[in-house]
């Protein structure tokens, strides 16, 4: 499930990276660049979390317990479509 949710993360955010630098190549101000900064650091979380991650850089991946280990993520998740959500609004 983690693996699910951390991936649709990734691709959430890399629409939303898309999205706002477009906005910001039309109305460059701090707010716009903010957001910017804000999303790439959502994405570097969530292509750090992501149970690929570990495997691909050699690691082996941490054994999970429970629901808590998604649980981080999926409210990650609820956050990023609001944002995107409201970026194309």
């Amino acid at each position: 499930m983690k693996l699910f949710v951390s991936t649709f993360n990734v691709a959430l955010l890399v629409a939303l990276a898309y999205n706002y630098v477009r906005v910001y190549r039309d109305l460059p101000n701090p707010f716009t660049m903010s957001l910017v900064v804000f999303t790439f650091a959502l994405l570097l979380y969530a292509l750090t979390s992501n149970p690929l991650a570990a495997v691909v850089f050699g690691f082996r991946p941490a054994v999970s317990i429970g629901p808590f280990t998604f649980l981080p993520d999926l409210f990650a998740a609820v956050a990023v479509v609001v944002l995107l959500y409201q970026s194309y609004r």
